[in-house]
């Protein structure tokens, strides 16, 4: 039974960071400091919305899975950190949503430092 548990959330663990683990084998370069600041910003907020769908499919999957286990406390265990993933999943998206508008609206602020009015 602790085996069982211990497995399971071992399986979850490696599911969610095998996208990283493929990107770090795929030889992806790093973007170099020198880019423009909104041009990298906007590939690094794509990357995380990629991230973030992968992940949901992982947690819909997951989800799916939990219904044929036989031992009742691990499917709440489970349907519990599913609902945490996607409460997580959800205010993310959120967050890159205004991200995006706020670089939209202000394109050439972001890496200006302006005076103080007096």
């Amino acid at each position: 039974m602790i085996f069982l548990r211990l497995g399971c959330g071992l399986l979850f663990a490696a599911a969610l960071a095998a996208p990283t683990w493929a990107q770090a084998a795929g030889g992806q370069s790093v973007p170099s400091p020198t880019q423009a600041g909104t041009a990298q910003s906007g590939d690094e907020l794509v990357q995380m919305r990629d991230d973030l769908n992968k992940l949901e499919s992982l947690n819909l999957n997951m989800s799916a899975e939990i219904e044929f286990l036989r031992d009742q406390n691990l499917q709440i265990l489970l349907r519990t950190n599913s609902q945490m993933w996607g409460v997580l999943i959800r205010d993310l998206r959120r967050q890159i949503d205004r991200e995006e508008r706020r670089t939209r609206t202000k394109p050439g602020a972001a890496g200006r430092i302006t005076a103080p009015d007096k």
